[in-house]
């Protein structure tokens, strides 16, 4: 079949031989900061997976993009710990990210590692999500991340006396989600319960 024959063919069988768009697949990515692995996971061409992960707590915590304005930040144990997994839901990125980078496990870090290590997340972050980079960031030194996954006690709201004890599972805003071990004081019987960050202290 000469050429013509063969283009004759092609354009009329429907088959489209035009240049196709470009699909943009995230590329995965990681760096190391000390005891601490950050990790880029690509999930597909707009979905992906941030992942800080502590060699010193075998704890992982991740922000994922799943769709369009859907994120879900996680934090998985080590087996060690035998705590459950807690995940938290939003369809803000700002409230996703700042979520996630108030809960990644810094026990046992220096301060520069940890502002080196929480800024590439939050320039893989910028760059993914296509906004303005952020120069020289601040993050808040929160008290109690540093206590994340640790034993903790729960004070009365006169913070005089100590009502229960447990384990710190998360910080979100100004409460803290602890997973009651030890009743003292403390009436409502839910194993996982939320209290105002003044009011927990590390043992």
């Amino acid at each position: 079949m000469d050429t013509q024959a063969i283009a004759h063919n092609v354009a009329t069988s429907g088959i489209n031989l035009q240049p196709q768009p470009k699909i943009n697949v995230i590329e995965g990515r990681s760096e190391y900061f000390g005891n601490i692995t950050v990790l880029l996971h690509s999930l597909g061409s707009s979905a992906y997976r941030l992942e800080w992960f502590s060699r010193m707590t075998g704890a992982s915590t991740s922000l994922s993009r799943l769709s369009q304005n859907k994120y879900l930040v996680m934090k998985k144990w080590s087996i060690q710990k035998k705590l459950p997994d807690i995940s938290c839901d939003f369809d803000s990125r700002k409230s996703a990210l700042i979520h996630f980078i108030n809960n990644v496990d810094i026990i046992n870090t220096d301060p520069e590692t940890i502002y080196d290590a929480k800024e590439w997340c939050l320039n893989t972050f910028t760059e993914i999500e296509k906004i303005a980079p952020i120069q020289s960031p601040t993050f808040p030194k929160l008290r109690l991340q540093g206590a994340i996954g640790r034993a903790v006690e729960v004070k009365n709201r006169s913070c005089k006396q100590v009502i229960a004890e447990g384990t710190l599972l998360q910080l979100i805003g100004t409460k803290a989600e602890v997973q009651i071990n030890k009743r003292f004081y403390l009436t409502k019987k839910k194993n996982i319960q939320m209290f105002p960050v003044d009011r927990v202290f590390i043992q």
